[in-house]
């Protein structure tokens, strides 16, 4: 089964052309061997409705309108059970912070998914990881908590420096873009029960910010080890 989680409207334009591309979803419809199921999902329902305009009435085609957080959990996942011989692949691709932790951790827990996580670096300098966490948004705090999973994003987030004084002060400084990635493909490992998650590549923009982490997640060997190959390449890039 195919899943994605913030699916958009089917296709994208290229600001600087002009050109629409496909999205993520037409591109699954086009996979030969298809997939046997799509379950595509958008809180936007003007985007959805785009899509099933593009998609027509394939009946192995499954959209929502809704937070994926909700429907993920009650309504896929429950779908892609282990005892009935399925497997999954899952995109998520938020659009800044609005992805719970909860969803990749029943993910791991199911050892039926592979996920593509897009790591919304570039939404978390911006809204939550300043260089002094003293003024963040309670909401942007609560935000990164929840995708975190918990506030342990706070001691990987901020290292303490100390300051040469009478007094002994000390102050914290940020962790570059790097070792908070780092520590999150642990927390895929180590608490999500991910077997296989192996380094993301990070994407930029066209002033090599990056912009996000592309992670892959697996309980497959294999399929890492395919991922793999096509990071290093990329990477390269």
């Amino acid at each position: 089964m195919y899943i994605d989680g913030f699916s958009g409207p089917g296709v994208h334009m290229v600001k600087k052309t002009g050109e629409f591309v496909l999205g993520s979803p037409l591109n699954a419809l086009g996979i030969v061997p298809p997939f046997r199921e799509h379950y595509l999902i958008d809180l936007d329902g003007d985007k959805v409705e785009n899509l099933r305009a593009l998609v027509g009435s394939r009946s192995d085609v499954h959209l929502f309108t809704g937070d994926c957080n909700k429907i993920l959990l009650e309504r896929v996942f429950p779908n892609v059970r282990w005892d009935q011989y399925r497997r999954g692949l899952c995109l998520l691709d938020p659009y800044g912070l609005h992805l719970d932790w909860e969803v990749l951790a029943t993910a791991g827990r199911m050892r039926t998914m592979d996920v593509f996580l897009n790591f919304p670096t570039m939404d978390m300098n911006r809204n939550a990881l300043w260089r002094s966490p003293g003024g963040v948004a309670t909401e942007d705090l609560a935000r990164m908590t929840a995708f975190w999973g918990d506030e342990s994003w706070q001691a990987q987030a901020y290292r303490p420096v100390p300051q040469l004084g009478l007094f002994g002060d000390v102050d914290t400084e940020k962790a570059s873009n790097d070792e908070i990635a780092e520590a999150f493909r642990k927390r895929l490992r180590d608490v999500a029960g991910f077997a296989y998650v192996p380094k993301p590549i990070p994407m930029r923009n066209s002033t090599r910010a990056v912009v996000y982490y592309l992670f892959f997640a697996s309980h497959k060997s294999v399929a890492t080890k395919i991922i793999e190959h096509i990071f290093e390449r990329y990477g390269r890039m």
